[in-house]
């Protein structure tokens, strides 16, 4: 898997901010497709919640006013085509996994038949819109499921061989889905869904200890993670073809904790590390003062960095990240991270 850094120098975009309009964006990340418009959840100033996209300029909502939408309780996927998915809450108080396409906004799936709860933290999508979600079942077990034209298929669930879900499922283009999961005998696993098959991608055992909760899939079909080594320090991994490569790790030294990765086509764009000594970052390669992003405690917009989010939906093929922050004088605001050449 290829690992040069594709962040070398960087510009922050504002994308929205808290003030009139917005409230809050916590506890949700953004996201950002390919052409890079970002999306995120928002709380109103007003009341409510919703799924918005901007691009550096005013903000635009998913419209769901005939659908009879009250509320978005995930973060918004959003693909090349600008169709967004998220989780929301209808004013009769189902729950469902919706896709916001047009102007029209369709329940992928619900929480009147088949299912008692939808998420938890989202959805993700490909560019041909079938999505990927978590859910509970009218039954109890919990799952992983995605969208198959206008059905829903259960990829792995609970009543198997898998006791727990973590973090969320990624699709990439070719339908391919990866997820975080345990297994019965307290073992912690990646897997993938391919071809109608789950595939083992990493497990806890002989090199791993344990496993982080969200990795990224790219449209290779590369999985990238974080994990704690058996033998005593952590990194992140790529796995590819059956074998898992070291992307980046703490055998030098500058590194005391990995919490995540994001990828595109072309290898590892970022990860979330504590450099020792230091706080929790975001960076582009393995030398934590020439490759850091952005970090707890940096200034920012005339305060400084209290919190970061970003998941496997916040990096696109341009490698752009979206990034919500929250400052230490009580804002909140998303950015958009833009390489320059």
């Amino acid at each position: 898997m290829p690992q040069p850094s594709q962040i070398r120098a960087f510009r922050l975009t504002r994308i929205a901010e808290t003030g009139a309009l917005f409230s809050r964006f916590d506890p949700y990340v953004a996201s950002v497709n390919d052409a890079g418009l970002v999306a995120f959840q928002a709380s109103l100033a007003a009341g409510g919640s919703g799924a918005f996209t901007g691009n550096g300029g005013p903000a635009s909502g998913a419209d769901a006013a005939d659908a009879g939408l009250v509320g978005v309780y995930s973060h918004p996927d959003v693909n090349r085509g600008g169709d967004l998915c998220f989780y929301g809450t209808l004013k009769s108080g189902v729950q469902g996994a919706f896709l916001s396409r047009g102007n029209k906004l369709t329940a992928v799936a619900s929480t009147d038949g088949r299912f008692q709860a939808i998420g938890p933290l989202g959805p993700t999508m490909n560019d041909w819109g079938a999505i990927a979600f978590r859910g509970i079942l009218a039954s109890g077990a919990h799952g992983v499921f995605a969208t198959e034209g206008e059905s829903v298929a259960t990829i792995a669930d609970t009543t198997g061989r898998f006791t727990a879900f973590h973090g969320l499922p990624v699709i990439n283009a070719m339908g391919a889905i990866a997820f975080r999961a345990d297994r019965k005998g307290g073992v912690q696993g990646i897997y993938a869904s391919r071809g109608g098959s789950i595939e083992t991608v990493a497990e806890t055992g002989e090199q791993f200890s344990e496993i982080a909760p969200f990795p990224a899939l790219n449209d290779e079909g590369a999985v990238a993670f974080a994990a704690t080594l058996r033998s005593g320090g952590s990194g992140i991994f790529a796995a590819t073809g059956g074998r898992i490569d070291t992307l980046v790790d703490d055998a030098g030294g500058l590194f005391e904790s990995f919490r995540g990765a994001l990828i595109n086509r072309r290898g590892l764009v970022a990860f979330f590390a504590t450099p020792m000594g230091g706080q929790l970052g975001v960076f582009s390669g393995a030398d934590p003062a020439a490759c850091r992003i952005i970090a707890v405690g940096d200034p920012l917009y005339g305060s400084a960095v209290a919190e970061f989010a970003l998941n496997p939906v916040s990096a696109n093929e341009a490698a752009q990240l979206a990034v919500r922050v929250s400052l230490v004088d009580g804002r909140q605001a998303v950015i958009r991270v833009d390489p320059v050449p």
